[in-house]
């Protein structure tokens, strides 16, 4: 298993950003300092699944407390569609808040100059890297599907070749002096510029205006556990309404790989993604009225379900925890679908994020930020603390809530959690990890389709990363 055990850990998706991390710890960073130096250089060597052009999240806890933070994008306020047309439209593109993530961090908690930080991801960037199996896989899978600005960068590029992104490397030389730059200098007018010729109705100002927010993280319980998740605008609350309900279901009495058990919790996620649906909205517009966490409540949607297929995606983001003994951070960085809108300016995929946009309470508006799928669980009990996070887009209340089951409930370890088998509803259809010996659809043993979770385990003593066999990434402890 790719597991570290220690008081300075790292666990990431790709083995370079996980070095990179440790590397961070091991100078005397702090976790947050490796926290920005991580996810630059995911967004340079992962660049289908987060980055510049992109969102991300932050869940944090530190000796003063945890901290949440959403930089989540707005629409742009030239957003004039009743309905998103298409997954790649341009109307899918939002501000990206990855940008102001860092800078947020690096105000706050810092302890390394940001150039130092950013350093590796520039050199990365500019002297370039072997694409990853990972990274070719996705640049195969969508040759034929995405425009000609990511063809002329990416649509080439196969595992094992070298990959220069030399105008991205000067675009994170900018950030390093002053991220705002990327929001308010001239660098922003040049990526408006290259976004509007190609088709995005977007303005300097809806970059210049915009800023993420510092948030409260929601709170309930799970037997003896307290548990956290991201509020909305994210899914998080799906991932707590959906662990209530199993508590409430007692199935988890059951063996862990028991169809009746398979079954329930299938029902269970019907019914998470149908409030979903119904209730989770920017709260700036919409404010969540509807407390899906009551047990009254949640006994009646147990007796009433209607059933109805979900649209899913299982592709976007990457996750990452680090801990240096004090402080223990889970974040998460993505474009939505694999590189995203497919729009490339300055080596940059941007988002599709407004893809998320449905309608009713969540139908796309200008300011407007989507319904998103990111979210990260926290949960806490006596002296110990769980980090879970992972890729999987529209299934990320799934595969939090099936991994602290194992932990919680089938009493194993969490790099045993991470490893156990899943299974996915996913609207239309259900899979099951060929480990399960499932009635439904099979796929492989470890199957990326289910997840790539990593996660972080803190005891008084000791931490735990853990890093998915499902994936290239690794753990690494730092001296």
């Amino acid at each position: 298993m790719k597991v570290a055990y220690g008081k300075k850990v790292v666990a990431t998706q790709n083995y370079i950003a996980s070095y990179i991390g440790a590397k961070i710890l091991e100078q005397g960073g702090n976790a947050f300092d490796a926290a920005i130096a991580i996810s630059a250089t995911l967004s340079v060597v992962l660049p289908q699944t987060g980055g510049l052009g992109g969102d991300g999240f932050l869940l944090a806890k530190t000796p003063e407390g945890i901290i949440a933070y959403n930089a989540s994008g707005w629409a742009p306020k030239g957003l004039n569609v009743e309905k998103i047309p298409s997954l790649r439209h341009p109307s899918t593109v939002v501000v990206p808040g990855l940008v102001d993530l860092w800078n947020y961090i690096y105000e706050n908690f810092a302890s390394m100059d940001l150039n130092e930080l950013l350093k590796p991801a520039i050199s990365l960037a500019t002297n370039g890297f072997y694409v990853s199996k990972t990274l070719g896989k996705a640049i195969a899978n969508l040759e034929n599907e995405l425009g000609e600005s990511w063809k002329r960068v990416y649509g080439e590029k196969r595992a094992g070749d070298l990959l220069k992104l030399r105008e991205m490397g000067e675009v994170l030389k900018v950030i390093s002096r002053d991220p705002r730059e990327f929001y308010e200098g001239k660098i922003a007018e040049e990526i408006v510029t290259g976004l509007r010729e190609q088709g995005v109705n977007v303005d300097f100002s809806d970059f210049a205006d915009f800023k993420g927010e510092r948030v409260e993280p929601l709170k309930t319980t799970y037997k003896d556990f307290v548990l956290y998740e991201l509020p909305p605008n994210t899914q998080g609350i799906s991932t707590l309404e959906a662990l209530k309900l199993v508590e409430i279901s007692e199935i988890n009495k059951l063996p862990y790989d028991d169809e009746k058990r398979i079954d329930v919790h299938l029902k269970i996620y019907e019914i998470v993604y149908q409030d979903r649906n119904k209730y989770i909205a920017d709260p700036r517009f919409h404010p969540l009225d509807v407390n899906l966490l009551d047990e009254d409540y949640l006994h009646k949607r147990l007796n009433e379900l209607e059933r109805a297929i979900q649209r899913t995606n299982t592709e976007d983001t990457t996750f990452f925890v680090v801990s240096d003994g004090e402080n223990e951070i889970g974040f998460i960085q993505s474009l939505f679908y694999n590189f995203g809108s497919g729009i490339v300016v300055k080596d940059i995929p941007f988002n599709n994020r407004g893809y998320g946009f449905t309608e009713g309470r969540n139908k796309p508006e200008p300011r407007k930020r989507p319904m998103h799928t990111l979210s990260i669980l926290m949960a806490e009990k006596d002296d110990e603390r769980l980090i879970i996070g992972c890729t999987g887009g529209d299934l990320r209340p799934q595969i939090h809530s099936q991994v602290f089951e194992y932990y919680a409930d089938y009493k194993m370890e969490i790099d045993e959690a991470v490893d156990a088998p899943r299974f996915m509803f996913l609207g239309s259809k259900v899979i099951a990890e060929r480990r399960l010996k499932s009635k439904y659809q099979q796929v492989d043993y470890y199957a990326p389709e289910v997840g790539i979770v990593q996660a972080l385990k803190t005891t008084k003593k000791y931490s735990i990363a853990v890093a998915d066999p499902r994936s290239e990434g690794i753990a690494l402890v730092s001296n």
